[in-house]
């Protein structure tokens, strides 16, 4: 065999090798399950000459952001796009709760150990890049909020629980109180309203100087509040 034909095997058998050491890949969710999702490739493959269609992967674990008991985890949907990364080695043991184990199984780099990571887009559908954090979607929290600066909220807050307020509270339109006796009435036998300075106006009547015209117990109006 010449120099050149063993460069040509060698260089042949490097790039079957290669051909089947698998990095990460682009699929599209087929299935949503409780914990993974099943997708499929939209990458063909060139096999002899052939383009040939990846088959379904089922139950592939989903990538989480998460740190210690805190989480956030996006729904998905299918036809959504995720973005296919695939381990070195076999990860079965490790998924089973199995650490510092060696690999169940010899493969490498193989189709059944990959991690998906959704949220990819094709230019199309690309998300532009906000100026700001985006938010888009309903959101359920669980635990603590702690919030720093203005928040200005469009749409309805329906809110189960006690609240306390500190500092200026300012409303602009009108307040509806359903209390005991139903729309329009307010229980206020715990309720205490501290006046310190100022007026209150009410249909355009001052609470601290208006006076009442044509009482009974006199001809003239009545003193002002005191």
């Amino acid at each position: 065999m010449s120099n050149n034909q063993l460069i040509d095997t060698l260089m042949l058998a490097i790039s079957k090798s290669l051909a089947n050491l698998h990095t990460c890949t682009i699929a599209k969710v087929t299935k949503v399950n409780a914990k993974t999702i099943n997708c499929k490739p939209v990458t063909n493959r060139l096999v002899d000459g052939v383009s040939i269609e990846l088959p379904e992967f089922v139950e592939v674990p989903l990538m989480t952001l998460q740190g210690g008991a805190s989480y956030i985890h996006f729904p998905v949907a299918v036809g959504d796009y995720a973005m296919l990364i695939f381990t070195e080695r076999c990860f079965d043991g490790w998924y089973n709760g199995q650490d510092n184990q060696l690999p169940l199984e010899h493969r490498m780099h193989d189709y059944s150990d990959g991690i998906a990571i959704v949220g990819i887009n094709p230019f199309a559908d690309a998300i532009d890049i906000p100026s700001v954090i985006q938010r888009t979607g309903d959101t359920n929290q669980d635990g603590d909020i702690t919030h720093q600066g203005d928040r200005n909220q469009t749409g309805d807050v329906i809110h189960t629980g006690d609240k306390t307020q500190n500092g200026l509270f300012a409303l602009t339109g009108n307040m509806t109180v359903v209390g005991d006796g139903g729309p329009g009435t307010a229980n206020m036998t715990n309720i205490t309203i501290n006046i310190v300075t100022g007026d209150v106006i009410a249909d355009g009547v001052s609470l601290k100087s208006h006076t009442h015209s044509g009482v009974q117990t006199g001809t003239g109006d009545t003193g002002v509040p005191n």
